[in-house]
């Protein structure tokens, strides 16, 4: 941006104890977070939830509190939030590795903010929520903040990022529809592969703008090293979710990256956990049963089968490209 268009996220209270001690800076907005650095703390990043941030709030408002409260029952609900994501870390640094995961702690904390940067986070809220208009100049918001061990591999301009953008069925442009039922049929469902099912796995799940995950294989196909490294990713994550019943969230830019080290390649999960605390691809199984038994799915439930069907995808998809017979079932 412009000097005459500062970036928004930026924008801290000059006057704030704590922006005045960190001197944070603004790094990047990667789906759900801010991400800043910090002064004087070069090995770590600070991710600010802009989630929380709106649904905080929202519930202010609707409940008439002070925009820097916290109802009891939203407080009761995200330090239970924070406490679930705070043992999800342990468990997946437990099946995939202190190499290929970050430490990080989370917390629920009140963190300063402007009325320019709360309007560059509300903007095009999907829920249509805005800034509320009382807001005062600065403030401080609660919001679940994450400190994590900072990745300085995703600054590599050679570092590959395992992803496939936004959910399929989510997408402007929607895949054919015939192309979407053979690809959900054989990497959902487990039918036969066929020579051009492969083409049509990246066709439909594959990010329509980077083309991610077929740069990845491609490189791979030339790069034995390279290919060893995708294949111990798809183990660890095929047996991570099925002995624990979730999954990874592999929609968002660099939520993992592949990078070169010595001569080789390493890879990092950097921001690979999901919204929910809960078993995500558990609970979806669970859904699919009901609703073949013709019961009518909520919210939630549609939100578990969304993520799990885009991941059993990807993961069923990259395994078939790296030669892997293992599968996951959904």
């Amino acid at each position: 941006m412009s000097a005459e268009q500062p970036n928004p996220y930026n924008q801290l209270p000059t006057d704030n104890e704590e922006v005045v001690k960190y001197q944070p800076v603004f790094l990047a907005r990667g789906g759900d977070h801010l991400v800043y650095e910090a002064a004087g703390h070069p090995e770590v990043v600070i991710k600010v939830s802009t989630f929380k941030i709106k649904d905080i709030l929202s519930d202010n408002v609707e409940r008439g509190l002070p925009l820097d409260g916290l109802s009891d029952e939203m407080r009761t609900s995200l330090e239970k939030e924070v406490a679930g994501k705070n043992t999800q870390i342990r468990q997946y640094r437990k099946y995939f590795g202190i190499e290929h995961t970050l430490s990080e702690r989370r917390y629920l904390m009140k963190v300063p903010v402007t009325k320019e940067l709360l309007q560059a986070v509300f903007h095009d809220d999907w829920k249509g929520r805005s800034v509320p208009e009382d807001t005062d100049p600065t403030l401080e918001v609660w919001s679940a903040v994450i400190i994590q061990k900072k990745a300085p591999e995703i600054i590599d301009p050679n570092h590959l990022g395992l992803y496939f953008g936004g959910f399929v069925e989510e997408r402007t442009n929607k895949p054919d529809l015939d192309e979407y039922q053979r690809v959900n049929e054989v990497f959902i469902d487990g039918s036969a592969l066929k020579q051009e099912d492969l083409g049509l796995f990246f066709k439909v799940q594959d990010n329509p703008d980077t083309h991610a995950l077929a740069d990845l294989i491609l490189k791979s196909k030339e790069d034995s090293k390279l290919k060893e490294v995708v294949q111990d990713f798809v183990r660890t994550g095929m047996n991570f979710a099925k002995d624990t019943g979730n999954i990874l969230a592999l929609a968002g830019q660099d939520n993992v990256i592949v990078y070169p080290k010595e001569g080789g390649w390493n890879y990092v999960l950097v921001d690979a956990i999901p919204v929910y605390n809960e078993p995500v691809l558990t609970l979806a199984r669970e859904a699919k049963e009901r609703s073949k038994n013709g019961e009518v799915l909520s919210e939630k439930d549609n939100a578990y089968t969304l993520r799990a069907e885009n991941f059993v995808r990807t993961m069923n998809g990259l395994a078939a490209a790296v030669e892997l017979n293992e599968r996951l079932t959904f």
